[in-house]
C-alpha cells in the first residue's frame, strides 16, 4: 500500500511539473554577486583547522524545488537555483583543508520513481572544483521528496569516516517522506557525539521551516538557518566556522599583517599597499627593473612589472609615493648619488607617462648607502642597482 502511495505521490508531482513546463515563465535576472571572504589569507591573525573529518550534503532536487523563491536572496528564482547558489557561496568561503565530502540529491520524478535518492559523488578528498561541477550538473527538481531516504544514504557514506562529522540538508521541507525524524534517529544512534546536523531552509512557508528545525533538534546536535540567515559574506564566514573550522591564533611568526607574502618577522618594510610585488624583505619593488651599469634608461622588458605600480596607484587615488633609487658601489659617493637619483626619475617619467599626477611621486638618490646585496660579485652589484616604491601617508 505504501509503495503504492509512494507511486502516486511522485506520479501526481510529475504531471505538475510538466503541465507547468508548459506555461511562459517571466524572464529572471542573473543571480546575485557574491565576493567571499577568504579565510586562508595571509593577512590573517587565526588560522584555520578542521574540526570536522568529512561532511554529506543532501539536496532537495524534488518537484517543489522548482517553485519561485519569496524570500530575499535571489528572490523570484527557482528555489532550487538558489539551493545550489547558496552552497556555491559556502563552498568558495570554505578554506582548502584536509577535508572529506559527498552530495546526494532526493526526488527523480516520474521516470523513476524508485530512484528516490542520488548519490552524486562519494565520499571523497573535498576540493572547490569537484564540488562546484556537481552542483553544475545537478538534475532538474522532479518528484516527490524522500529525504529519509537521503539521510539513511548519508549514514552509509559516513562509515568510512573515523571522526567528526557533519550532515547539512539543503531544503524547502515540503512533504518530506521516507520517515526522516526516524532516520535522523538512525543517525545519532549511529554515531553518537561524532554527527551534526545542519539544516538549510530555502523555502516559501512556515511548516516546511519547522520541519528542518524539528530534524535539526532531533540529532541534538547543530542547528537550523534559513538561506536569507547566512547569504551575505560576512554570515556565511560564521555559518562555516560554526560547522567546519576551529580557529587557531597563528603565532608571532606566522603572521602577515600586510599581506604581502613576507611575515611581519621579517618584513622590514610594512604596510605595503595590496597588490605590491614585493622582494625577500617585504619592500616594494619595481620588479625585475635593475639598471645596466652606469644606466637609468627603463628596458622595455621590464615595462609589464612597472605596470603593477600604475595598477596600484589608479586603485589608490590617494596614495602618494617615493621612488628611491639605488647603486652599486663602484665609484664616488657624489657620482653614485647623481646616478641613483636619475635611476628614481626614469621610473617617475614612466608612471607620469602612464597618467600618474606628478605631485603623487617624489624621488630620492641613495646611491650605495643600502645595499641588499654584497658588492663584491657582479650578481650582487646587479640586485643593488634597482628602484624601491615607498608609499607616502
Amino acid at each position: 500500500m505504501r509503495r503504492k502511495y509512494l507511486l502516486a505521490s511522485c506520479l501526481t508531482a510529475s504531471i505538475i511539473i510538466l503541465t507547468g513546463c508548459a506555461s511562459l515563465q517571466k524572464p529572471i535576472g542573473p543571480l546575485e554577486i557574491f565576493v567571499p571572504h577568504h579565510l586562508d589569507s595571509e593577512s590573517q591573525d587565526v588560522k584555520y583547522v578542521p574540526k570536522i573529518e568529512s561532511f554529506v550534503i543532501i539536496l532537495d532536487s524534488s518537484a517543489s524545488m522548482e517553485d519561485e523563491f519569496t524570500g530575499t536572496v535571489n528572490k523570484g528564482h527557482p528555489k532550487f537555483t538558489v539551493a545550489k547558489d547558496i552552497l556555491t557561496r559556502m563552498n568558495n568561503t570554505l578554506p582548502e583543508i584536509d577535508i572529506n565530502s559527498a552530495l546526494v540529491t532526493f526526488g527523480h520524478g516520474f521516470f523513476k520513481p524508485l530512484d528516490k535518492t542520488f548519490i552524486v559523488y562519494e565520499l571523497t578528498k573535498h576540493s572547490r572544483g569537484i564540488l562546484e561541477n556537481a552542483l553544475n550538473g545537478a538534475t532538474t527538481p522532479q518528484g516527490c521528496s524522500p529525504a529519509g531516504d537521503a539521510i539513511k544514504d548519508a549514514r552509509n557514506l559516513l562509515l568510512t569516516s573515523g571522526g567528526q562529522n557533519a550532515v547539512i540538508l539543503v531544503s524547502d521541507g515540503e512533504q518530506l517522506i521516507g520517515s526522516p525524524l526516524s532516520k535522523a534517529q538512525d543517525l545519532k544512534e549511529m554515531y553518537g557525539d561524532r554527527i551534526c546536523l545542519y539544516t538549510i531552509f530555502v523555502g516559501n512557508t512556515a511548516e516546511g521551516e519547522e520541519a528542518l528545525r524539528e530534524l535539526a533538534r532531533e540529532v541534538k546536535c547543530g542547528f537550523s538557518v534559513t538561506v536569507d540567515e547566512i547569504a551575505s559574506s560576512d554570515n556565511m564566514v560564521d555559518f562555516v566556522e560554526k560547522v567546519f573550522l576551529t580557529a587557531v591564533p597563528k603565532q608571532v611568526s606566522d603572521i602577515d599583517s600586510d599581506g604581502d607574502g613576507v611575515y611581519d618577522k621579517d618584513d622590514e618594510c610594512p604596510d605595503t599597499p595590496k597588490g605590491a610585488i614585493v622582494d625577500s624583505r617585504g619592500c616594494w619593488v619595481v620588479k625585475g627593473v635593475t639598471f645596466d651599469y652606469k644606466k637609468w634608461d627603463i628596458k622595455e622588458a621590464f615595462n609589464s612589472n612597472l605596470s603593477n605600480i600604475v595598477d596600484i596607484l589608479q586603485k589608490n587615488p590617494d596614495m602618494s609615493i617615493r621612488i628611491e633609487g639605488h647603486t652599486d658601489n663602484i665609484g664616488s659617493m657624489k657620482y653614485n648619488i647623481d646616478l641613483s637619483q636619475k635611476r628614481a626619475q626614469a621610473v617617475k617619467n614612466y608612471l607620469v607617462e602612464k597618467g600618474i599626477n606628478e605631485s603623487r611621486v617624489s624621488v630620492m638618490g641613495f646611491g650605495f648607502k643600502k645595499p641588499i646585496a654584497p658588492n663584491d660579485t657582479e650578481e650582487g652589484r646587479a640586485l643593488n642597482r634597482r628602484a624601491e616604491i615607498v608609499p607616502i601617508k
